[in-house]
């Protein structure tokens, strides 16, 4: 107890001690001029004392001011100030200037520079090692703060985030992906292949020493043993361990059933335009053949022909298939679609196949467009439609653009699609989906024109003086009761 005692009392007195030193060295850097006045001072009553000693020397004593000037002074400065104490030294000693002078004033000088340079690069060195320690201070300050906004992005995260090590256990996992997987306790330790057991497939395919940065879609078991479906995008990583891999996991679930149900309900909607499509031209292809039929039917032994009454009865199915077609084709629900939004999904699904075929795609999208009365998936597929005819007809054609504009004229919202094309050469085929080249041009074009007359609006060619223009009319909202 003794001895730990006297251990402590060092201790506190050492640093206590430099406490002091390290307020002195901090004062002397800011007040240079007060230390070199205080040094000149120390040196002058050193001096003197030592002039009233004629029997003895205390010359050593100007290592003092030697040691408080070395805070301040470069290195000539140390060595003029030594050369002055010696001089004083060997001046006001009982034997100066005897004989052997020149070696005690060099061995003094000597003596008194070095002592000063010590003190001096200890001084640097302090100075260097505080301004590291400060750089530490504040890098590990960082580096504390970043990590604790790091913690901070992964607790509170909605996506749910793994980190597995090379053995497949959960080194690292949030409170989404606790929820995720319906884990009440910690996910750490778990082995990740008894619910995403693609995830230690892609740690261990991988070649060693290269990081992989992919995503995929896989199937992933709750604890409970439902399956889900999992959008994971996960990289690689390198430790002293061996490899790693962060995964970020989303259910992909609802947005599942969200999309299918979508695309059946956009399936239902283009078949039942479809549908009233084609049973208009069956029902003029029929009234066309009920004409015919009645006009033959003044022809003697027509009458009670049973092949000519079995003919009347396909008209009359035919008539009838056709009127139940567009019966059905009528009953659809009105419906309001944002332009500028579906002008933006066009941007993001067609743009980048033009560029890739060279062709220079420009938009001209007027501020403030109204609302229209349109399907907003239709309208999305009619867009594309039109882009793929583009991008069909483009093929092997360089230094081609396409512009693509929308503007309000006479209360119509008016969408263009133009390219710098040769243009269409027989403009009378188009929108005809019976005739030779339907499966490129006719086809798409007919039902394109169907879907978007289902909602009041029309697709139609417009010449040009250069290229092919197909021209897009909606009507506004506010408009389409009105009209």
């Amino acid at each position: 107890m003794i001895v730990t005692s006297a251990i402590r009392r060092m201790a506190g007195g050492k640093v206590k001690t430099m406490s002091r030193l390290e307020a002195f060295l901090g004062y002397a850097e800011s007040h240079r001029l007060t230390v070199c006045a205080i040094a000149a001072a120390m040196v002058a009553v050193i001096g003197w004392a030592d002039f009233q000693l004629p029997t003895m020397s205390i010359g050593f004593l100007y290592l003092i001011p030697i040691l408080v000037a070395a805070a301040v002074l470069n290195g000539l400065q140390i060595i003029l100030l030594a050369g002055v104490c010696s001089f004083l030294q060997e001046l006001f000693a009982p034997l100066g200037w005897s004989s052997g002078a020149t070696d005690r004033l060099l061995v003094v000088v000597s003596g008194f520079a070095l002592t000063g340079y010590f003190a001096t690069e200890l001084n640097q060195r302090r100075r260097l090692l505080q301004r590291h320690l400060g750089e530490l201070e504040t890098e590990v300050r960082r580096r504390n703060d970043a990590e604790s906004q790091l913690r901070i992005l992964i607790e509170t995260s909605p996506l749910a985030i793994l980190t597995i090590d090379e053995t497949g256990r959960v080194l690292l996992a949030n409170v989404s992906a606790q929820r995720v997987f319906e884990f009440e306790g910690s996910l750490q330790g778990e082995d990740v292949a008894s619910f995403l057991p693609i995830l230690p497939r892609m740690l261990h395919s991988h070649r060693r020493g290269e990081n992989m940065r992919t995503n995929v879609e896989c199937k992933a078991k709750r604890r409970n043993g439902d399956v889900f479906l999992a959008n994971v995008w996960l990289s690689t990583y390198q430790t002293s361990a061996g490899a790693a891999l962060a995964a970020v996991i989303w259910d992909a679930s609802e947005n599942l059933r969200d999309r299918e149900g979508a695309g059946l309900n956009s399936m239902l909607a283009t078949s039942r335009v479809l549908i009233g499509a084609i049973s208009h031209e069956i029902r003029n292809l029929a009234s066309a053949a009920a004409s015919s039929y009645a006009a033959l039917a003044n022809k003697d032994g027509l009458a009670h022909d049973a092949q000519y009454e079995a003919l009347g009865s396909l008209i009359r199915a035919l008539e009838s298939i056709a009127t139940s077609g567009l019966h059905m084709a009528a009953d659809r629900q009105p419906a309001v679609a944002d332009l500028g939004t579906v002008l933006d999904e066009t941007r993001i699904v067609i743009e980048p196949a033009l560029r890739e075929m060279g062709l220079s795609v420009k938009w001209k999208i007027d501020e403030n467009l109204p609302l229209v009365q349109a399907d907003q998936h239709s309208l999305l597929q009619v867009f594309v439609n039109l882009a793929r005819n583009i991008q069909e007809h483009a093929t092997g054609q360089d230094g081609r653009d396409v512009q693509i504009s929308a503007s309000l004229e006479n209360d119509l919202v008016v969408i263009r699609f133009q390219d710098s094309g040769p243009g269409v050469a027989r403009p009378d085929d188009l929108f005809q989906p019976f005739r030779s080249g339907a499966q490129s041009w006719g086809l798409g074009l007919y039902i394109s024109r169907a879907i978007l007359r289902s909602h009041g609006g029309n697709l139609r060619y417009e010449p040009s003086r250069r290229g092919a223009c197909f021209t897009v009319d909606l009507w506004p909202v506010e408009m389409a009761a009105e009209a």
